[in-house]
């Protein structure tokens, strides 16, 4: 190996080293579980950051900030969908920059930091994949998950993900890749943090309903000259929902809102999610084998869960 080659492996590996220097400098300790802490960010000045599935408590979270110092936070809000937890800690501050944009593309080397302890720990890898529209176990749909090519550790989850130069492209969960390596971009969390703020609590539109995917007979769709052999049937209706008080019934087949079709759970989703506050949305169904139309007002749940939609 040359001596240039030598020299940029040694600038490479220096500039990682001062990379992670920076992030440890907002990454912080969170003892809410057994076993080892999780890791969480200073997000904004004293608004901390960390996933939700990693804070198992409401009360009080003691927690250790990166010059070793012990506080205590309290839980501001919390957000199923995203797996996100906003806590407040009085006089922390954040030195957390947002990357830019071009720092987060594809096959960028990235570095995963956490603070599962006193000390700060870290991964190298790279940026494998950017998804458009990531469905949660939760039922939300997220923009803005980044897949990674790397080895997450046992506390990582709720550190940051950060480039090359220190700042910070997202969230780092596993949860969202079951077991792999995923984050939540920084303009993710912050559109969360705002609403939680605006709101306490993420807004999760709901009708109240459980559906499933079912193809209909080609005569059914010949008939009605229906535009899609596809719908969603009603498999249950939740008591006092929406949904209820619009006169769904189980059985009852959904077939699109407006001129978007039902063919996977996730659309009616969609259709529910731009809904606004105090707005109806109108259903076309088919009830024993007649078409016929319903209007349902979504109220806010805070967070809907599995296929009650």
């Amino acid at each position: 190996m040359s001596s240039k080659q030598t020299s940029g492996l040694a600038d490479l590996s220096s500039q990682l080293s001062r990379a992670v220097e920076t992030a440890a400098g907002y990454a912080v300790a969170i003892h809410a579980r057994r076993r080892i802490p999780s890791s969480g960010i200073v997000w904004r000045d004293g608004l901390i950051v960390a996933t939700s599935h990693t804070v198992r408590r409401d009360g009080e979270v003691p927690v250790t900030l990166p010059n070793g110092e012990s506080v205590t936070a309290t839980v501001a809000g919390r957000d199923p969908g995203t797996d996100l937890i906003l806590l407040r800690a009085n006089g922390v501050k954040s030195t957390a920059e947002r990357a830019e944009e071009s720092e987060s593309s594809v096959g960028s080397f990235v570095l995963a930091v956490g603070r599962p302890g006193r000390d700060v720990s870290a991964s190298f890898g790279i940026i494998s994949a950017r998804t458009r529209a990531w469905r949660t176990g939760q039922g939300t749909q997220l923009e803005g998950v980044l897949r990674l090519d790397m080895g997450v550790y046992d506390g990582f989850s709720g550190g940051p993900l950060v480039a090359a130069s220190g700042r910070i492209i997202g969230i780092n969960n596993s949860a969202f890749a079951r077991g792999g390596a995923a984050s939540l971009s920084a303009a993710a969390v912050d559109s969360f943090v705002d609403e939680l703020l605006a709101r306490g609590h993420v807004r999760r539109p709901f009708i109240g309903v459980a559906v499933h995917p079912v193809t209909l007979p080609q005569v059914t769709v010949d008939r009605h000259k229906l535009s899609s052999d596809s719908g969603l049937v009603v498999l249950s209706v939740g008591a006092g929902s929406p949904a209820e008080a619009a006169g769904i019934l189980v059985g009852d087949v959904l077939l699109r809102a407006g001129a978007r079709t039902f063919e996977r759970m996730s659309d009616l989703l969609d259709a529910i999610v731009q809904v606004e506050d105090g707005k109806a949305l109108e259903l076309a169904l088919l009830r024993g084998g007649t078409p016929t139309t319903v209007s349902v007002s979504p109220i806010d749940r805070g967070a809907a869960s599995g296929d009650d939609q």
